[in-house]
């Protein structure tokens, strides 16, 4: 027998949030955290986080967790999940890489992804500072200073006009692989952005302060900011499930964050490669949450189909309209929010 509802596999935001949900619902849950860092473990602050606009990532986590540990419904461990084993039939067995088993009806992935950096010296020292992979997030703090933008993934050429809201001193620095087409160079040149052809290899500024990027050939560059988006893999785990991907490398999830496994949920970044922030993990934790409890009510009760047209309804129109559209994923969906295609 399980001895809880759901397990979740991931202490993010998006794990957080969904937790946070099940126990309001008081469907009895584990989170495994990882103990290693998490990925924003860096940046000084979560901005535009409503309640908690500028806090550190380690006070948003904490206060999510007090606050799901005064429902009781929720158990949080630290540990790494070496292998999931089972089915929603019969439930699922976790085990820990120290060794300890557990048992649960549902899994949730919230594992985040892997970022893999560019080969430059000096990022990982000035990461979440003067490094950073989105305006949105700190871009507020670097305003109106001199930014590189490195150009080693094409998408972020589609971005120029956007960068240009938080510096007008902007120098994209673009990887020789990338072939930039002619049209585009004018439009973001007739913008007053400078291009550069070359590929970094260090960074230069005392301590976490950038001042200069160091080419392989020998230019330097005089920025304050750089910003980067790194390539993205997926954890060990989500390799070992075997889990479908879509072609950009992220877990297909189908409208209620189910992945192709038949009981194993997945929210958050690890699903899409777009806007990967706290709000939207957030949003997308607390909405998988929600399928997962109508599906265990609904297996719990043995629904007939009618009745699982009868729960459908409950979920506000705009939303029913939006999750029943054909190949809808998540990241994709609302066309007033574009999201770039990773490589």
């Amino acid at each position: 027998m399980a001895e809880y509802e759901v397990a979740i596999i991931g202490g993010g935001p998006a794990g957080l949030a969904a937790a946070l949900t099940l126990s309001r619902s008081m469907m009895r849950t584990i989170i495994f955290d990882s103990p290693l860092p998490p990925r924003n473990d860096a940046s000084p602050h979560i901005g535009a986080y409503p309640g908690m606009d500028m806090a550190t990532p380690k006070a948003v986590r904490e206060t999510i967790s007090d606050q799901i540990g005064n429902y009781g419904y929720t158990d949080i461990k630290s540990a790494e999940i070496a292998s999931i084993s089972g089915d929603d039939k019969e439930g699922f067995r976790l085990a820990t890489q120290g060794g300890s088993s557990f048992g649960a009806k549902r899994v949730l992935l919230t594992t985040g992804m892997v970022d893999v950096f560019p080969m430059i010296a000096g990022i990982k020292d000035r990461w979440g500072t003067s490094v950073i992979n989105s305006p949105f997030c700190q871009g507020y703090e670097l305003r109106n200073r001199p930014w590189g933008i490195y150009v080693n993934r094409p998408e972020l050429l589609a971005a120029a006009e956007v960068y240009r809201n938080w510096s007008r001193d902007l120098v994209m620095i673009v990887e020789p692989s990338i072939k930039v087409p002619e049209d585009r160079a004018k439009a973001i040149k007739s913008l007053g952005i400078e291009f550069v052809t070359g590929t970094a290899e260090s960074l230069q500024g005392s301590g976490s302060a950038l001042s200069e990027i160091v080419l392989r050939d020998g230019r330097r560059i005089s920025r304050e900011v750089l910003l980067i988006w790194p390539r993205q893999i997926q954890g060990e785990l989500v390799k070992k499930l075997g889990l479908e991907l879509c072609d950009d490398g992220y877990v297909n999830i189908d409208a209620s964050y189910r992945t192709g496994r038949s009981g194993i949920y997945a929210a958050g970044d690890l699903t899409y490669g777009g806007h990967q922030n706290t709000n939207t993990a957030m949003h997308m934790g607390n909405m998988a949450a929600a399928w997962m409890v109508f599906d265990l009510c609904h297996n719990a009760g043995a629904q007939t189909a009618d009745d699982q047209d009868n729960v459908a309804r409950l979920i506000p129109s705009d939303l029913a309209e939006t999750v029943s559209a054909p190949g809808y994923r998540p990241a994709e969906q609302d066309e007033r929010y574009p999201q770039p295609k990773t490589a």
